[in-house]
């Protein structure tokens, strides 16, 4: 009897713990939980960084499309609106609609919903110029990846590029990419056909050329 009591028992504990085991498997251990919503994001290979970054744009979720781009696209778009240079965000044609819809430039500094002139009035400029037709590459359509290759730049140093095709868009689009400090990667430039690659992030043609 007693026998067979601990062998039950034995046969108790293996069910809980493959239950355990099979929760954690599951769920993921909570060593490997991600601490931040940036670390949520799947970043691994350019070409899920690709996917994130364009699935993001799609849902207009462009507080993620913001950190997805990398350390130097963000400074350089922050440069750019700090010198006042909007035609590296949008349509200028469209200045007028677009500043309408951003608290920044309707109300002024200090009466949007955050302080931060990183990714909130990157967002709000980006939803604007969505909504009023500014955009100016718009990723909204399906991304379908073709290959990558090894690349340059005059940005950054061993750059990777995705091509893609993207629905709306006529020709390649190409996703130039690069690896953080933490070696995840991100998105440099997207790239249209005879796009200017001196523009960041967004190269478009450059029609003063």
């Amino acid at each position: 009897m007693r026998k067979r009591r601990l062998l039950f028992i034995s046969a108790a504990w293996l069910l809980i713990f493959g239950a355990c085991e099979f929760t954690n498997d599951l769920l993921g251990s909570s060593d490997n939980e991600a601490r931040t919503y940036y670390e949520t994001l799947d970043l691994e290979t350019p070409e899920s960084a690709v996917i994130t970054f364009s699935d993001a744009f799609a849902r207009d979720d462009f507080l993620t499309v913001y950190l997805v781009l990398s350390q130097k696209a963000q400074f350089q778009m922050m440069q750019r609106l700090n010198l006042m240079q909007y035609g590296y965000f949008f349509q200028t044609e469209h200045r007028e609609e677009v500043f309408e819809d951003v608290t920044l430039f309707a109300d002024g500094l200090g009466e949007g919903e955050h302080v931060d002139m990183g990714w909130y009035i990157f967002d709000q400029i980006m939803l604007a110029a969505k909504e009023n037709n500014a955009l100016l590459i718009d990723l909204s359509g399906e991304v379908t990846i073709i290959d990558s290759e090894d690349s340059e730049s005059e940005w950054a140093d061993d750059p990777l590029d995705v091509i893609t095709e993207v629905d709306g868009i006529d020709g390649e689009v190409i996703f130039r990419m690069v690896q953080s400090p933490s070696d995840r990667w991100r998105v440099l430039q997207v790239i249209v056909e005879d796009g200017d690659e001196l523009m960041v992030p967004w190269a478009v043609p450059n029609e003063e050329e």
